[in-house]
């Protein structure tokens, strides 16, 4: 692996760590409060980015079909726990895939235009940094509790 894509995954890495911080210890019913119009909780952006490292890495970049819920919306029968494990499990196929190819230059098409790996890569940084600063403000208007 080079140094740049250790650099890039270890950006990506801490992300995704941050948002399941965000998450600890928190009741199913807190992590499901919405404290915006927009609904927006972070169950459902745990849900959410979940699909987003499959959509990206699983079907634009390995080929193969999405898995998931795009959605923020999260059933009342999924489990806050199911959802940490679903989303380390899709981070966990991300990296094996990106590990698979080991080349930033990789060619990846999505919608007819074609890219590389690394440009996947930050696509998916910028994703997961947007909905992890949503989930720090989520976080603190929940029970105050801030910080990475």
């Amino acid at each position: 692996m080079t140094s740049e894509m250790r650099q890039l995954r270890a950006a990506l890495d801490g992300l995704r760590a941050g948002v399941l911080k965000k998450l600890a210890g928190l009741s199913e019913a807190d992590a499901r409060r919405s404290t915006v119009d927009s609904g927006t909780n972070l169950a459902g952006l745990l849900q959410h980015l979940t699909y987003v490292e499959s959509l990206w890495f699983e079907e634009v970049v390995a080929g193969g079909t999405a898995k998931g819920i795009r959605s923020m919306q999260v059933d009342p029968s999924v489990s806050v726990r199911t959802l940490r494990a679903g989303y380390k499990a899709a981070c966990e196929t991300s990296n094996r895939i990106v590990e698979a190819i080991g080349d930033l230059d990789a060619p990846v098409t999505r919608k007819r235009k074609t890219h590389d790996l690394r440009w996947v890569l930050l696509s998916v940084i910028q994703e997961t940094a947007r909905h992890a600063g949503h989930a720090d403000i989520i976080r603190e208007q929940v029970d105050g509790q801030t910080g990475r």
